[in-house]
């Protein structure tokens, strides 16, 4: 199930061509009327072409108007099912606007996760998880922290997986897989020169490619096989990764919690004897 605001809002902000923004507005401004209407009479009203609209569409995931007009849908439905916060710091104290702008950057990459996801990609993905043997996974920086933080979660359900901090390994990991092996691969901007090696490798092996990335156009996602995006949030030049590492743990849960949901009673099982052993060596420490 997608939803289509926030990729629209992004393809504006980012890729839109003069000819694309009229329309763009208008069902960015007024979702509930475009999907209430066809294509011709949106085309009409915004004095363009319905090839311009269909061009939207496509570039941003969707096989055409139909499935775009659902999706916005989606939109309107569920927004309502999050929690809006708003953190306001009082003007004048620096820490407390710095705290807040903190928070709510965190925020809304957690909302705007809810707005990016595709369910049914979702699904597809934990679908490989379950049938495959082996969960290879690559990260650079705090990337790496994030799939450290995934190899933790899915050794405890007995999801075997290979991590390396060292890059060499990870380049060398990936070019020896094997046809079928699943990758995650996991990179904020899509355009880090080691990772992208590490995708290639992982083709030209016959692996299945599962990016972890932000929205838009970037190298890693035209290469992968599957993606699971994270909004753009944090600026190129940024003091160090924060609400895009947010966004990114976040996907790890979701990932983690639907797969153990299809496992159902085998996972939880795993749960219950990983914990039993966690507090017997907690109590022989003490």
């Amino acid at each position: 199930m997608k939803k289509g605001l926030y990729r629209l809002e992004e393809y504006y902000k980012h890729q839109a061509t003069e000819s694309e923004k009229e329309v763009l507005r208008f069902m960015i401004h007024h979702p509930q009327e475009t999907i209430s209407i066809d294509i011709h009479t949106l085309a009409k009203t915004c004095f363009c072409s319905a090839a311009t609209i269909v061009r939207i569409c496509k570039k941003n995931g969707f096989s055409g108007f139909k499935e775009l007009k659902v999706a916005l849908g989606n939109d309107i439905n569920f927004s309502k099912q999050l929690r809006q916060v708003n953190l306001e710091a009082r003007s004048g104290k620096r820490i407390p606007d710095l705290v807040a702008q903190v928070l709510n950057a965190n925020i809304a990459a957690i909302e705007n996760i809810y707005n990016l996801l595709d369910f049914e990609e979702l699904e597809r993905i934990v679908g490989l998880l379950l049938e495959s043997r082996f969960v290879y996974l690559y990260g650079i920086g705090a990337s790496y922290l994030v799939a450290k933080d995934f190899q933790q979660k899915f050794e405890r359900v007995n999801k075997r997986t290979f991590l390396y901090e060292d890059t060499h390994m990870q380049l060398m990991s990936a070019t020896n897989l094997e046809p079928g092996d699943v990758a995650i691969i996991i990179s904020y901007s899509g355009q880090t020169r080691e990772i992208l090696e590490v995708a290639s490798n992982v083709k030209l092996c016959g692996g299945i490619a599962i990016a972890i990335t932000k929205y838009g156009r970037n190298r890693l996602a035209a290469m992968s096989d599957h993606i699971l995006y994270v909004p753009t949030i944090e600026k190129p030049l940024r003091i160090a990764a924060s609400s895009s590492r947010v966004s990114q743990l976040s996907i790890v849960d979701i990932v983690y919690n639907t797969y153990v949901s299809m496992e159902k009673e085998k996972a939880m099982a795993r749960i219950v004897s990983t914990n039993k052993l966690l507090e017997k060596e907690t109590e022989e420490e003490v």
